[in-house]
């Protein structure tokens, strides 16, 4: 007769020794239901065979379960940050801000053109392109984080090297550098840099880009500096080349909410530099 298994449990009766007698359809009932069982199973039901043929071979089918478990697990846990990043819909957290253009001084401290902790002149953003929360309403140097979460926030930061002489420029291998500064947090949890060699003109382009946690309240600027660097006799700074204007562009785009436990910036979370 065919197996119960897997529609149901086959209830067997209990025999006893020198009181019963085993006959051969008791026999017949077990074997059908390992039948039932094997069938179910498959051949090797602790081997998985990909669409390209490659195996992967677990030590029980228990294991192989297991496994399974822990990647529904997984997904479930990546599924659970995307559904959280889209229950507000077109309303997270976004913005496009330009600037029309920032007048920024040449770096003063020529005796220590390599520090990184001065002369750096915030972009003034003033022309919101999307701008759904206001983080521009004004015209504004600092932009402050609306909500806690993971953040890109990245900007494309240029600066035009005026060809003053046809064919050659007035300044001899400028330097533009530009950095993302989260106020008292650090100065530059992104910079890019970009050099004009001499006799060129056009713009110099940096792109400086800020992946992780931005927390509501901090504060937020666009920096800049700039140099040139060609010695000048007998004199210890470098060419003078004045004041240009600074383009930027900058995004935000929220990700994600950090874990519940993640409300404040960590207090060791530091840049050795602002020590």
């Amino acid at each position: 007769m065919p197996s119960q298994y897997p529609k149901a449990v086959r209830r067997w009766p209990q025999h006893a020794n020198q009181r019963d007698y085993v006959m051969a359809e008791d026999v017949n009932e077990i074997q059908d239901e390992i039948a039932g069982i094997s069938t179910t199973l498959g051949v090797m039901p602790q081997e998985y065979v990909d669409a390209d043929g490659k195996s992967t071979r677990y030590t029980t089918v228990d294991s192989r379960l297991d496994n399974i478990q822990r990647e529904q697990e997984r997904l479930k846990y990546y599924q659970d940050g995307l559904l959280d990043a889209a229950k507000t819909g077109w309303n997270l957290p976004i913005a496009n801000v330009r600037s029309s253009g920032t007048l920024i001084p040449q770096t003063i401290n020529q005796n220590q053109p390599n520090d990184p902790r001065s002369d750096w002149y915030p972009c003034k953003m003033d022309r919101p392109i999307i701008d759904p929360l206001g983080m521009a309403k004004k015209p504004t140097y600092t932009f402050t984080c609306p909500q806690t979460g993971w953040w890109i926030i990245s900007a494309r930061i240029t600066m035009h090297i005026a060809d003053i002489i046809p064919g050659k420029t007035k300044s001899t291998d400028h330097s533009m550098f530009s950095r993302i500064n989260i106020i008292g947090v650090s100065t530059d949890v992104a910079t890019d840099g970009a050099t004009a060699p001499l006799n060129t003109a056009g713009y110099l382009r940096t792109n400086p880009t800020y992946a992780g946690p931005w927390y509501q309240g901090e504060k937020l600027q666009f920096e800049v500096r700039h140099m040139g660097n060609r010695l000048i006799a007998n004199a210890p700074v470098n060419d003078p080349i004045g004041a240009w204007t600074a383009f930027s562009w900058v995004g935000f785009t929220y990700i994600r909410a950090l874990p519940a436990q993640m409300t404040t910036r960590p207090p060791w979370d530091v840049d050795p530099l602002d020590i």
